[in-house]
C-alpha cells in the first residue's frame, strides 16, 4: 500500500518519517511556512531562497517529535495509514483527576484550580504540551506539579527555562510557596557555576547559550515559561541540544495570532500540541484576578505641530526610519511627559506602574519627572541588576503604607514579572503587538493585598494631517481591536495637548 507514514524516533528532537516520494511531497508543503518579514531577507531579494520555511524536507525526511498530532490530522484528513510506536499513537494512562491527587500528595497548600489539574493532566498523558493561560491563571503551580510528577514517578532531573533574571527568583520562590525545599532547587545566572547535582534546576535562556551538550544529557524533563519566546533561533538550538529530553512542555499566556503559524508550529515542534482551558475573561467571571477597565486616551496633538511634524515626516525617504522619528518626536515631547506625569500624581492607588519603550530617550527623561514627596519611585529596566528588581518588588508588595510608583521598560516587565498587586498601568508608549499588550496587561490583573479592582491607561498620540495618519494612532487601533476581542471594558477619552 502506497499511502502508507512509518514514523521511528530519532531521539527526543526528531522522528523519522517514511512515505512514499508524492506523500512526501504534500508534507513537505503541509508543514512550511512564510516567516514574517521574509521579502526583506537578502537571500530572498537575490532569489537564493524563496521566502519559505520547510520544516519536512523530503532529501532529509525528519519532523519535530512535538509536531506529531498534526502528522496524525495530516493522516486523517486524507485517509493515509499512520504507523507510529504505541505511547505516542495512546499516550500516557493518566487518571482525570491526578492534578488533585498529586497536589495532595506533595503536600501543596494550594488546591489546584478545575482548568490547573486538566493542564496537568493533558501534559503528562501526551508527554509533551504548550499550555496556553493567561497571567494570572497559575502557571507556576502547574509546572510546579508537572515538575513533582516526573521527580516522584522517575527521579527525573528537570531543567526550567524563563527569559529573564527577575522569573529565576520568582519561579524558585514559587516553589518555595508550594512546599518545595529550596535546597533542592539551583538557579542559574550570569557568573554562576552550571555544573549541579540538583533535581531542579531554574536558569534564563541567556545562560544556557555556550553550555555543551553532554551538560544538557543530564535533564530528563524540560519546562519553558514564557515559550512564545523559544521562537528564537538561541532557544531553538537548546531545544535541539536537550535531545535526550523526552519530556517538554511549555507555558505562554499569548501567542501572535497575526502570525499563528509561523509561532505554532515552530513552538509545538519544540514542545507540543497547544492546549486552552481558560481565558482571561473566564477568570474575571470567576473572580480570580482583578476587575479590570481600561481608560484609552487620545493626545490630540494641536494643529500647528501636527504641520510642523508632518512636514519633517515627508522629508524621511527611507520606510524603515519612519517609525523610529516618531517615537522620538513624541518621548521628546514636553506636553506629553507633564501629562503623563500629571496623570501619574493624580492616581491614588498604592502601587502604580509606568511602562515605556525607549531608556535613554524616554525612561530617564521621565525618572526624575515622576518623582515626588510623599511618593516612592523605582526605576526598573535592563540595566537594574535581578536581585536589586527582586528587592524592588518584596518592598511594592509588603509596604502596606507608602505609595509606590514604578517606572518600567516593557522589556523587563511586560514578561513574567508576578507582582501580585498593581492598581494601575499606564502605557507610556504603546504598542501593537498582541503578546506585548496581553502580557503588560496581565500584570494588572493579579489580586493581592486586598486589591479587587485595576485599571489601564492606555495613552495613545493623533498627529494626523489631511489624509495622513501616524503610526501610534495606526497601532492604537490595533490595540483597541485586542481588546475588544479579549472582551476588556474599555472607554475611549480625547485630551488636547
Amino acid at each position: 500500500m502506497s499511502d502508507v507514514i512509518n514514523v521511528e524516533v530519532k531521539n527526543a528532537v526528531h522522528l523519522i518519517v517514511r512515505s512514499d516520494p508524492g506523500v512526501a511531497m504534500e508534507l513537505s508543503e503541509y508543514f512550511s511556512f512564510k516567516p514574517s518579514g521574509y521579502q526583506f531577507s537578502p537571500a530572498y531579494k537575490n532569489r537564493m531562497w524563496d521566502g519559505v520555511i520547510r520544516l519536512f524536507q523530503p532529501m532529509r525526511p525528519v519532523l519535530y517529535v512535538g509536531l506529531f498530532h498534526r502528522l496524525k490530522k495530516f493522516c486523517e484528513d486524507r485517509d493515509y495509514e499512520l504507523r507510529a510506536p504505541d505511547h505516542m499513537m495512546n499516550g500516557e494512562p493518566t487518571p482525570d483527576d491526578y492534578g488533585y491527587q498529586l497536589a495532595k500528595e506533595v503536600n501543596c497548600p494550594f488546591e489546584p484550580r478545575d482548568y490547573q489539574n486538566q493542564y496537568v493532566v493533558d501534559a503528562i498523558r501526551d508527554s509533551r504540551s504548550l499550555s496556553l493561560s493567561p497571567t494570572s491563571s497559575g502557571k507556576s503551580l502547574i509546572i510546579y506539579l508537572i515538575q513533582q510528577h516526573y521527580f516522584r514517578a522517575f527521579e527525573h532531573r528537570t531543567l526550567i527555562i524563563v527569559p529573564t533574571i527577575s522569573l529565576v527568583h520568582q519561579m524558585a520562590g514559587d516553589f518555595a510557596d508550594y512546599g518545595c525545599d529550596p535546597s533542592l532547587i539551583y538557579k542559574i545566572q550570569g557568573g554562576v557555576d552550571k555544573n549541579t547535582n540538583h533535581p531542579i534546576v531554574i536558569s534564563t535562556w541567556q545562560s544556557l547559550m555556550k553550555v555543551s551538550k553532554d551538560w544538557f544529557s543530564q535533564f530528563k524533563v524540560v519546562l519553558g515559561d514564557e515559550a512564545h519566546l523559544f521562537q528564537a533561533k538561541s532557544l531553538q538550538k537548546i531545544m535541539e541540544g536537550l535531545d535526550e529530553c523526552y519530556y517538554r512542555h511549555g507555558f505562554t499566556g499569548t501567542l501572535k495570532s497575526e502570525e499563528s503559524k509561523t509561532h505554532r508550529l515552530v513552538l509545538e515542534g519544540c514542545f507540543g500540541s497547544v492546549r486552552k482551558h481558560v481565558t482571561t475573561k473566564d477568570l474575571m467571571d470567576a473572580g480570580t484576578v482583578a476587575d479590570f477597565n481600561i481608560k484609552a486616551i487620545v493626545l490630540s496633538h494641536s494643529k500647528e505641530n501636527r504641520k510642523i511634524f508632518h512636514t519633517e515626516f515627508k522629508k524621511i525617504k527611507e520606510a524603515q526610519k519612519r517609525y523610529p522619528a516618531e517615537r522620538e518626536y513624541l518621548v521628546n515631547s514636553q506636553k506629553r511627559n507633564m501629562f503623563i506625569r500629571n496623570l501619574l500624581w493624580s492616581l491614588e492607588g498604592q502601587n502604580n506602574l509606568v511602562l515605556f519603550d525607549l531608556v535613554e530617550k524616554h525612561g530617564k527623561i521621565l525618572e526624575p519627572m515622576l518623582k515626588k514627596e510623599g511618593r516612592e519611585l523605582h526605576f526598573i529596566y535592563g540595566g537594574v541588576s535581578g536581585d536589586e528588581r527582586e528587592r524592588i518588588r518584596h518592598l511594592v508588595e509588603n509596604d502596606p503604607i507608602k505609595q509606590h510608583d514604578i517606572l518600567a521598560s516593557f522589556g523587563t516587565f511586560s514578561t513574567g514579572v508576578n507582582l501580585k498587586r498593581l492598581d494601575n498601568v499606564i502605557f507610556a508608549s504603546g504598542s501593537k503587538s498582541e503578546v506585548k499588550v496581553l502580557q503588560s496587561i496581565g500584570r494588572t490583573l493579579r489580586k493581592g493585598n486586598g486589591s479587587d479592582k485595576a485599571t489601564l491607561y492606555d495613552i495613545a498620540d493623533d498627529l494626523s494631517h489631511g489624509s495622513f495618519e501616524n503610526y501610534t494612532l495606526q497601532h492604537f487601533k490595533k490595540r483597541i481591536e485586542i481588546y475588544g476581542t479579549e472582551q476588556f471594558q474599555f472607554k475611549v477619552y480625547t485630551v488636547d495637548i
